[in-house]
């Protein structure tokens, strides 16, 4: 540090300022001299002293201290302007002066060392507390890693590196750099005595390792590692580097636990809408099901008597259906969740889609007039017809399933800018603002369902099948009755036609 070119310089001007400081109180005092007591001056000179200190080191106010004794013998004790001594008793008082000189250099400058160590830790102290509140918003370990590892890098240029005991037990290093054998075998050593750990770095000779216990609040999770360069080690003290590894077990504590409590909601979610799966098969699939064995059983029956049986068998097969479709909208639900679904797009047709929905529905929707309003030019669209037209016949079901009979059922399409949108709305009874707002959750049935059959898992399916696609599906309630089902599809560049043959 002595060798420093800038530390020397600001060493000399403290020193010129010192020797400059004494001979201007000389020049000042000087008319004095004779009118005033000596004591008096002499204060001028300690008052110099203790600016100089303040000011610059303590070497500059020892100078000043001395030069002031000299000053005050040359200018203030007779005989004048000369270093002889007239009266003996001065001795005292040039030794006084000196002692009280250099005692006041030495209080100041410590004075100052202590003001400036304040500021330091001060400013230490924000840092970290900076990083604290940084560590209680992390929501993953990767983000606890690179805080802790930037605040280390702003401080004394090094690097952290957090060493963590998983959930099998094994320590291994958190963050994208790997760990090293030598390393490893250090932190296992620091973690097994349970202590701070300071020690030169065995892969950089001007650097040290610095190993701190992560203690959590029932157990040792695991080793905090800096890795600080020797001339920036006092940049970061012990109690500050305790202070930081107990930040990082806290915070790394806290996202366990976290995950933890995560883990255990799934499960209990989980559990609920096993519970509720359950509750809804044995409600919904059992009474079909007695309706089958009561109508087979009638069957066999008729058949043996000799009279027409057609009636019973379309009763059973329209049964058989329903139980298909609940078990396919089970197998549907799964299937989208798991995000296992793979979509095949391909370019169609919207008119078409529509048709073969309609086509598929011709039964069901026999008590209602169907009005299908479609723009001449629609364009053609890539998305999975399957799936699309899986949206159209539940949406188109529903209407007609909550609409009274003989009520219209109305089929819209429109083009917005991107996409195109297609409606469904019925003249049903309409539904409220909190069924509306949990409607398209799994197993959520309208307040007016009653005994319309169903699991309350088509409106699910729908937006999966729709958000999947790119698209977005809505429900609000008309104003003149009923609701209105939107759901878009994304419209992309169209693809290019392949040329006509040409007639031979």
């Amino acid at each position: 540090m002595t060798g420093n070119p800038l530390f020397l310089l600001r060493s000399a001007r403290g020193y010129i300022a010192a020797t400059a400081g004494v001979a201007g109180l000389s020049l000042l005092s000087e008319p004095l001299a004779g009118r005033v007591d000596a004591a008096n001056v002499v204060m001028l000179y300690l008052l110099l002293v203790v600016g100089v200190a303040l000011l610059s080191s303590r070497g500059a106010a020892a100078w000043c201290a001395l030069c002031g004794v000299l000053a005050f013998d040359v200018f203030h004790v007779p005989p004048r302007l000369s270093l002889r001594v007239g009266d003996m008793q001065y001795l005292v008082t040039f030794v006084v002066m000196l002692l009280v000189g250099l005692l006041l250099a030495h209080l100041t400058a410590r004075l100052r060392a202590q003001a400036a160590a304040a500021a330091a830790e001060e400013e230490a102290v924000r840092h970290q507390y900076g990083l604290a509140r940084e560590l209680a918003g992390c929501i993953e370990v990767a983000q606890v890693c690179e805080a802790v590892d930037a605040f280390v890098r702003r401080e004394c240029s090094g690097h952290a590196r957090i060493w963590w005991l998983g959930r099998d037990e094994v320590l291994q290093a958190l963050g994208p750099d790997g760990a090293e054998e030598v390393r490893r075998t250090l932190v296992e050593v620091a973690l097994a005595e349970g202590h701070t750990r300071e020690m030169p770095d065995p892969a950089d000779p001007g650097g040290r390792l610095l190993m701190l216990v992560l203690e959590a609040p029932r157990r040792r999770r695991g080793v905090l590692l800096l890795e600080i360069p020797v001339v920036r080690a006092e940049r970061l003290s012990r109690s500050r580097a305790e202070a930081l590894a107990l930040l990082v077990a806290t915070a790394l504590e806290r996202l366990h636990y976290v995950g933890v409590a995560q883990q255990a909601t799934v499960e209990m979610e989980r559990e609920r809408l096993r519970s509720t799966l359950l509750a809804a098969l044995s409600h919904d699939i059992r009474t079909p099901l007695t309706v089958l064995v009561g109508q087979a059983d009638a069957l066999y029956e008729n058949e043996a008597r000799g009279m027409p049986v057609s009636r019973l068998a379309a009763a059973m097969r329209e049964q058989a259906m329903h139980m298909s479709e609940l078990v396919d909208n089970l197998l549907d639900m799964a299937r989208l969740q798991s995000g296992r679904l793979q979509l095949r797009r391909d370019w169609q047709s919207v008119e078409e889609i529509v048709g073969a929905a309609t086509a598929h529905l011709e039964v069901r929707l026999q008590q209602h007039c169907l009005r299908i309003e479609l723009p001449s030019d629609l364009p053609l669209l890539e998305f999975d017809a399957v799936l699309i037209e899986r949206v159209l016949c539940n949406l188109l079901e529903n209407a007609a399933k909550y609409s009274p009979p003989g009520s219209t059922v109305h089929l819209r399409a429109r083009l917005l800018p991107g996409m195109l949108q297609l409606m469904v709305e019925d003249d049903g009874p309409g539904l409220s603002a909190q069924a509306l707002q949990h409607l398209f959750e799994p197993f959520q049935r309208g307040e007016t369902a009653g005994s319309v059959p169903g699991l309350g898992l088509g409106l699910s399916i729908c937006r999966l099948i729709v958000e999947a696609h790119g698209g977005q599906l809505t429900a609000a309630n008309r104003v003149e009755g009923g609701v209105c089902f939107a759901f878009t599809l994304p419209l992309s560049a169209q693809p290019a036609l392949a040329p006509e043959p040409e007639d031979v």
